[in-house]
């Protein structure tokens, strides 16, 4: 059911738009077999062109991406690039022939379309599509235009335009709606938008299967809007509670006379928008809560596979395995062969040993990594290289099929998914020191030791979190303000896994490659990212000392050790101005630019403030508030730096009156700021290396400054 037919012109077209048609002409395209019933790609120099062979796409693709990378030394990511390629292509070695050991390679979660996509247009989706195929990624969920889809099916069955638009979402938040967790926050939007995504949602599943990529779309698990049952008093569909005090929308059963009506106009309308050759959807009624009393769950799992198949006989379930889900009832009910699991979590948090390996069921082996969009450097590399392939072959894990990256937001940590989509070729562990060596070298040109010794520092600290945890070390500089911080997020970590100080030491040893890597792309990255990582572990440090002088009545140790939290805050806001992937104004203009007119654009740029801040109206921000920080430029300096100015201010109108601090309504202040309509800067500005040069000057050992 996977799309395994080769187009060769569809691969050399996307050839040419990373590396232009001059070079992509050295190349030459021939299919062949897969190997064992899995993919394979050879690569060979004949004359004065690189043999491609590949028995897919994504194969075709990958192999064309391995010689970039392990012939060429090239390297590219989301974070920075090095495609210096000669004029003449460079002759391999030796032939090259790699099979995959993964049927499935898996991507994306429904979080990224809200955490990281929710303003991209085809220019961005075009770049993303190729480097799925050149990362071997051949399932790929689809959730863009489902919000068409669901207007037709709601028109259809009785419903207004106006109720419908009611029903939905803002783009930033349709992750949660299609999860079944919300409806209507961020909306409402305008008439064109539906058919506008759909029409986007047609060019990029087009271009997926083009490449050998089969999408993951939503399927129907029998949720309706909240007032169905008043609308269809023949139905009685079930309150599925709330999620984070956001209101979830309602649930049919199977046996419910509705249900085949709802359920036949969205498979028939999702049809007739992307066509009858997709085969895989996605239906995960419970996530995160809901309410299963009561519930024959086995006789639910029937049915909704049942009317699944009735509209697309090869119609495989696609179930995410997380926080409890699927239910055990459930997986028992449905036919093996038409059903597929994620395991969202492997790396830190794996089900599928509790869940019997989902009795049978074929299951994919996935990484979450970043949660929120939040860009703070985690991970651990040691389990990427290793934890996968041991599983496959290990007879207790049942069928795993496959390998899979289901962050909830991208353009971060790019070392994670560069080792990870090297591991979907590889059919022993990696030696992840050896690795790193040639990842220094793509992606700066060469290694140096100092980079080497950065890179090491990094391994053995930020990359090597062996305790389950959701995403990296916050930051205390994106924290609402309190004297009781333990996270910044509620599902944050509350406890360091590294000493603090091996990132500032790997900060100093990249800092002394600049002369020689100054130039490329990703070691400007990289030596911002280290930096800001160091600040953000250095502002723990700050926040425990004022915070506890002002516990215990020193109040010149607060009034030093604050205003150094403060100066902390503005060196951040300093360093992250230069450079782009660290700035909230391209961010908000990328959302405004969507509208098409005034409304429209504040509506928008809504979206894109909120989701980043307070995340939902008041009753639900007491949770999600800074779920999805960021340390951007603009946001530390005119949001975070303002919010804890005046927390601190308090605190010092407390000492000074000899009372105790007013209570902030934090709630309110930051809603304001998100109807704001400031601008904010698109391009960087200021010296990276006078503000690398400043920080480590000043902080001469992590936590103590000159």
């Amino acid at each position: 059911m996977l799309l395994t037919a080769v187009d060769k012109m569809d691969v050399l077209g996307m050839i040419e738009r990373v590396i232009g048609e001059v070079k992509a002409s050295q190349f030459r395209l021939e299919s062949i077999d897969q190997e064992n019933g899995q993919d394979v790609f050879e690569l060979e120099s004949e004359g004065g062109v690189v043999v491609l062979k590949g028995s897919s796409g994504t194969a075709l693709a990958s192999g064309f991406h391995w010689y970039l990378k392990h012939t060429c030394k090239a390297h590219l990511s989301w974070c920075g690039n090095n495609l210096e390629l000669p004029d003449e292509l460079p002759k391999l070695d030796a032939p090259i022939r790699l099979a995959t050991p993964y049927m499935y390679r898996y991507y994306l979660n429904y979080c990224t379309f809200s955490y990281s996509m929710p303003f991209w247009e085809w220019d961005r989706w075009e770049i993303e599509i190729d480097r799925m195929a050149m990362n071997g990624i051949n399932l790929a969920l689809s959730i863009i235009g489902q919000e068409e889809v669901w207007r037709r099916t709601l028109l259809r069955v009785g419903y207004q335009e106006q109720e419908v638009s009611e029903f939905v979402c803002g783009p930033a938040f349709f992750a949660w709606q299609w999860m079944q967790n919300m409806t209507s926050w961020g909306g409402p939007l305008p008439e064109w938008w539906f058919e506008d995504r759909a029409q986007l949602a047609q060019a990029i599943h087009q271009r997926m299967k083009e490449l050998g990529i089969s999408p993951v779309l939503p399927g129907y698990s029998g949720m309706v809007p909240r007032d169905f049952g008043e609308k269809f008093p023949s139905s009685q569909p079930i309150d599925q509670g709330k999620w984070c005090n956001f209101d979830r929308p309602s649930l049919l059963l199977t046996d419910d006379p509705m249900y085949t009506t709802v359920a036949t106009a969205f498979y028939e309308e999702q049809q007739k928008l992307f066509g009858t050759d997709i085969h895989f959807y996605s239906v995960d009624p419970f996530h995160e809560g809901g309410k299963t009393d009561g519930i024959d769950l086995g006789a639910y799992a029937v049915g909704v596979q049942s009317e699944m198949i009735r509209h697309d006989p090869k119609g495989v379930w696609v179930f995410q395995a997380w926080e409890g889900n699927p239910k055990k009832e459930i997986l028992q009910h449905v036919i093996p062969e038409q059903a597929l699991v994620l395991d969202l979590w492997c790396e830190s948090h794996p089900t599928w040993e509790s869940n019997e390996a989902f009795q049978g069921i074929p299951w994919v082996w996935c990484m979450i990594q970043n949660y929120g969009g939040k860009n703070g450097m985690f991970g651990n590399l040691e389990t990427i290289a290793h934890d996968p392939i041991a599983t496959i072959h290990n007879p207790a894990a049942g069928r795993m099929s496959g390998i899979g990256m289901a962050m909830e937001g991208i353009e971060t940590n790019p070392v994670m998914y560069d080792l990870m989509a090297d591991s979907v070729w590889r059919s022993d562990a990696t030696d992840v020191g050896e690795w790193l060596n040639g990842y220094i070298e793509r992606r700066y040109g060469k290694v140096t030791p100092q980079a080497r010794m950065a890179w090491n520092q990094l391994q053995h600290s930020v990359y090597n979190c062996n305790t389950v945890q959701q995403g990296g070390m916050e930051s205390f500089i994106c924290a609402r303000p309190s004297l009781e911080i333990s996270s910044v997020s509620n599902w944050g970590p509350k406890k360091e896994y590294y000493e603090l100080e091996a990132v500032r030491q790997a900060c100093k040893s990249l800092f002394a490659c600049y002369e020689e890597y100054q130039d490329s792309e990703s070691y400007r990255y990289d030596l911002t990212d280290v930096t800001r990582q160091a600040l953000a572990d250095l502002s723990r440090v700050y926040y425990s000392r004022f915070s506890e002088a002002y516990r215990i009545g020193d109040f010149a140790t607060f009034d030093k050790e604050s205003e150094q939290f403060l100066q902390l805050i503005r060196m951040q806001e300093q360093l992250l101005s230069t450079n782009k992937a660290f700035m909230l104004g391209p961010w908000l203009e990328d959302a405004k630019r969507m509208g098409r007119n005034q409304e429209e654009i504040e509506l928008f740029e809504f979206n894109a403030r909120t989701l980043v801040t307070l995340w939902g109206p008041k009753e639900s921000s007491e949770s999600l508030h800074d779920y999805s920080h960021r340390e951007w430029s603009g946001l530390i300096g005119n949001f975070y730096l303002p919010r804890w100015e005046m927390f601190i201010e308090s605190l010092k109108d407390a000492i000074s009156e000899q009372s105790v601090p007013e209570p902030m309504d934090w709630y309110a202040w930051e809603y304001e700021w998100t109807q704001g309509h400031e601008l904010y800067a698109i391009e960087p500005h200021g010296s990276l290396y006078e503000a690398v040069s400043m920080i480590l000057n000043t902080y001469s050992e992590f936590g103590t400054e000159e």
